[in-house]
């Protein structure tokens, strides 16, 4: 996919990530990367689940 700005989405399915801080360092130092959405380096202010009844959200 590319975005409106001519960036390309890779989205990746299935990979095990053992070390999710350093593999967001080294892709984040690849020249021209924009973004990573790993998030490793900051972690949820909230966790919000599906269930059955609705939304959970937890702080």
């Amino acid at each position: 996919m590319v975005t409106d700005n001519g960036n390309v989405i890779l989205d990746v399915h299935g990979m095990q990530i053992t070390d999710p801080k350093a593999m967001e360092d080294s892709i984040n130092a690849l020249a021209g990367v924009v973004t990573v959405g790993l998030f490793a380096h900051r972690g949820a202010d909230v966790i919000i689940t599906g269930t059955p009844e609705g939304a959970k959200i937890e702080d």
